[in-house]
């Protein structure tokens, strides 16, 4: 592909879906892993407080816990 073919705009969509899609499927795997496990309140948080999902998004990417 030369320079002259690429398409900025066009790129950095295709990008945003992909990460958006990463996160919508992380996001999916964390809510099945607490509901799984019985854990509705942090179901909850998980949904309404976005620092508490960021905390509890690193605690659960970071350790083998749990594979879909």
């Amino acid at each position: 592909m030369s320079i002259f073919e690429y398409d900025e705009e066009k790129h950095m969509k295709s990008e945003r879906e992909e990460w958006y899609e990463i996160g919508s499927n992380d996001l999916a795997q964390l809510l099945r892993f607490l509901t799984e496990a019985g854990k509705t309140d942090e179901v909850n948080s998980v949904l309404y407080d976005s620092e508490y999902r960021k905390e509890i998004s690193k605690e659960y990417f970071q350790t083998p816990k749990y594979h879909a």
